[in-house]
């Protein structure tokens, strides 16, 4: 199998608007140029792999995910970094990617920015200064994150638009990135949004007329304009009454700025928190207006109410938000009639382009088969964690031979150290000639040498399965008790589903959020045999 030498290349938002000498061209420039000096290296086959705009805090990158895939398919051959910050910022994750992995699998690995090269290294961890730099890494992160929190806070407190896309009906100001101003082709449509309402015309109405009309809706619109803003679902070319209910809910067309609506989790993790309404940030005239407060007023007046939801997400109802149109991708619309729940998808009254069918889903049914598939999928992953425990304890059992061929492994290579104290004491005592002392020393450093790998090995490998397996094991025990009740709660299937797809009364798809989490520990395992 051929094998490559990997430039590896990141940088977060935080660091592109801070430190421009880690942006990607520097950083490449410094691992190239330091390339070209070595001559091993120069002519040998290159890959490149970049995460733009990827915290190191995680190794939940897509190009890292490319890279340790290589690796663990044997066609890396070294791995070019600028320093290991942009590897990783999590001392314990780095640390065993660079004593544990690499090592085990034959991958050289060089930091430039820190002077690291673990074919110049020699011993069983890195120099004290990489875990050292490590752990300021991690420190760092956790510091800069706190900061970029308060600063957020700070500039969101004083009005600035800190959001990476604009509202429709507005675009970023190009001379300052944290203002808005008025995208009139949009606000045109806005204006007019609010027009039809206020002469009394329902959302679903003026949904029709601009479908009939082939008003570009606004996700079209920004995609026209070569917006990189992703939404899901396929039909955002079809205005629906939702879209035209969102945008008469958007205080800031009136000139107000909203803030602090959602606040990120903890560092490293993807979590987000809804905050209520009352805590949001409210600061009336901060940017221009696109209708008046008086066409604001009377458009509330003529819709009955201003109060959609809080802003947290409703996470009491089982699948709310979750069941999809398996034509269009649309969230159904929940609905209830004469004491009966029911799904039914909303873009047949708009366009027949995705052969939607105009059929209703009774809530129970659709409740009712998901449960039965979500105590199924806990069932198998019980039974896995079965298998998982009973390679941990086979593992441990391995453990215990591993640790006594190292014990081996350590008594000869005190012996052969032994051996050549008393070798140098014969030199010095004249009882060995130079030569001879030489040669036989040469040997056994080289005995020494070969051990002393030999037992490295030996114990990469043994804490690789050792981590996969528990790793395995952590995931399987997360299902435990999920269903203690006879079946899953509300809550346990909320989480356990990201969507369900329906297609009809007779076909649905349904779509974990464990999905990634779960190939991984069955990889886990595979790698524990």
């Amino acid at each position: 199998m051929r094998k490559y030498l990997y430039e590896y290349y990141r940088i977060s938002l935080d660091d592109e608007n801070a430190i421009e000498s880690n942006s990607i061209t520097n950083q490449r420039h410094l691992v190239k140029s330091h390339i070209s000096t070595i001559s091993e290296l120069a002519d040998m086959p290159t890959k490149e792999l970049v995460d733009d705009g990827h915290t190191g805090t995680n190794f939940n990158r897509p190009g890292i995910t490319q890279l340790l895939d290589a690796a663990r398919r044997g066609e890396v051959a070294c791995i070019v970094v600028k320093d290991l910050s942009r590897f990783g910022r999590k001392f314990l994750e780095v640390s065993k990617y660079l004593e544990q992995l690499f090592p085990y699998l034959g991958i050289r690995f060089i930091a430039v920015g820190d002077n690291y090269d673990s074919d110049t290294h020699k011993g069983t961890t890195a120099n004290l200064d990489v875990p050292v730099r490590n752990m300021l890494n991690a420190l760092y992160s956790k510091n800069v994150s706190k900061n970029v929190k308060s600063a957020k806070q700070t500039q969101t407190q004083q009005g600035k638009y800190i959001n990476a896309f604009a509202p429709y009906g507005f675009k970023k100001d190009p001379t300052d990135k944290h203002r808005i101003i008025i995208d009139e082709p949009a606000a045109a449509v806005v204006r007019r949004i609010f027009e039809l309402t206020c002469e009394g015309k329902r959302p679903k109405q003026i949904a029709d007329t601009f479908n009939a009309e082939g008003v570009l809706t606004p996700s079209s619109y920004k995609k026209k304009n070569g917006s990189k803003l992703k939404i899901m679902g396929i039909t955002n070319s079809v205005w629906s009454n939702s879209t035209i209910v969102y945008l008469l809910r958007d205080e800031r067309y009136k000139g107000t700025f909203i803030g602090g609506k959602i606040e990120a989790g903890e560092l490293g993790t993807d979590k987000r928190i809804y905050k209520p309404k009352n805590e949001w940030i409210r600061i009336p005239n901060s940017h221009p207006a696109i209708i008046t407060q008086e066409m604001w007023d009377t458009a509330v007046l003529k819709r009955g109410t201003n109060s959609g939801r809080d802003g947290k997400p409703n996470i009491e109802r089982m699948l709310y938000k979750r069941v999809r149109c398996g034509y269009c991708g649309h969230v159904l619309r929940y609905r209830t009639e004469s004491n009966h729940n029911y799904y039914v998808c909303k873009t047949p009254g708009y366009t027949n382009e995705y052969g939607c069918p105009s059929t209703s889903y009774v809530e129970h049914e659709i409740v009712n088969a998901v449960k039965k598939v979500v105590c199924s999928h806990i069932t198998i992953m019980l039974d896995l964690k079965k298998l998982s425990e009973t390679m941990k304890n086979v593992s441990t059992k391995g453990i215990s031979t591993v640790h006594i061929t190292i014990e081996e492994l350590d008594g000869e290579i005190k012996q052969l150290k032994t051996s050549k104290r008393t070798l140098y004491e014969r030199y010095k005592k004249g009882s060995l000639d130079t030569a001879e002392y030489l040669k036989v020393r040469e040997a056994t450093e080289n005995k020494i040498t070969i051990k002393t790998a030999e037992r490295e090995t030996l114990t990469a490998h043994n804490n690789i399965q050792t981590d996969a397996v528990n790793s395995a094991n952590f995931f399987f025990d997360s299902f435990v008790g999920l269903q203690d009740g006879g079946e899953p709660s509300a809550e346990v299937v909320n989480v356990l589903v990201k969507s369900v797809h329906i297609f009809s009364k007779h076909r649905i798809e349904i779509c974990f959020s464990f999905a990634d989490k779960l190939e991984k520990a069955l990889q886990s395992l595979n790698q524990g045999l």
